[in-house]
């Protein structure tokens, strides 16, 4: 329910997006017409040149904080719709995307939990941490004028879908909802790097590599006291995301 959700709201953005750039572009066009004849306009326009690209997301999460127990890893996935206004041969441009991305992560001993509802002692058990966002990632875009490769500096802002952790005993799994708790941030904020590779072209299309990494601003969970550190002394969560994207630029 949760990738729908996410797979509905990049398309409606980027729907949005795209008509209101075909608009623009359609506006300048229009205007540099002259006697029935189209004369190229002599200034340059933000719009001048429009990419879309759709892309598919492999990602290497890392979660880590005092918030649990054990720091975890694992695998996520995602996609998205990425808009390059750069021109081929422009050193500099802007490039922004609207994308659904997974960031889960387990790790064995990373909670605790009461294996049976009788039980007095806690015990330590496999935690499972599930976290899923829309995010809006916008960049500079930098590239050498005959480069097949380019690079992107920015940031992404991130709104979660998903906020659970699972706790797997030996006997049964409970689940906490950290949605809509005083620990939850639901927004997130990165600081974004990455590079691209043009791997083949097809005419004026072209397949495109991209590898990003982040760095979390913000804290998934903030200020939560663990009753399994036994410390008593409140924790924060936060997620790093290593990403690869495969994608089709039109």
């Amino acid at each position: 329910m949760n990738i729908k959700r996410g797979l509905h709201l990049v398309l409606l953005f980027s729907g949005f997006v795209v008509s209101s750039l075909i608009v623009l572009k359609g506006d300048v066009l229009a205007q540099a017409t002259e006697a029935g004849k189209t004369v190229r306009p002599a200034q340059t326009t933000l719009v001048d040149s429009v990419h879309f690209m759709p892309y598919l997301t492999l990602s290497a999460n890392f979660h880590s904080g005092e918030a649990f127990t054990k720091a975890a890893s694992g695998i996520g996935y995602g996609f998205g719709v990425a808009f390059d206004l750069t021109k081929d041969g422009q050193k500099l441009g802007a490039y922004f995307d609207f994308a659904f991305q997974d960031m889960r992560a387990a790790a064995n001993e990373g909670g605790c939990m009461n294996q049976l509802p009788t039980d007095t002692i806690l015990s330590t058990v496999r935690a499972e941490h599930y976290y899923q966002y829309v995010s809006f990632e916008t960049f500079l875009k930098v590239q050498g004028e005959k480069s097949n490769g380019y690079l992107l500096l920015g940031a992404s802002f991130g709104f979660a879908v998903l906020e659970e952790t699972f706790y797997k005993g030996l006997y049964r799994t409970t689940v906490a909802d950290w949605k809509g708790t005083d620990f939850a941030n639901p927004f997130r904020l990165d600081l974004r790097i990455g590079l691209g590779i043009v791997l083949a072209h097809f005419g004026t299309h072209r397949l495109i590599l991209e590898a990003r990494a982040g760095y979390p601003v913000t804290n998934a969970i903030s200020n939560y006291v663990n009753v399994c550190t036994g410390a008593g002394v409140a924790g924060n969560w936060k997620i790093i995301t290593l990403q690869a994207n495969l994608g089709y630029r039109f």
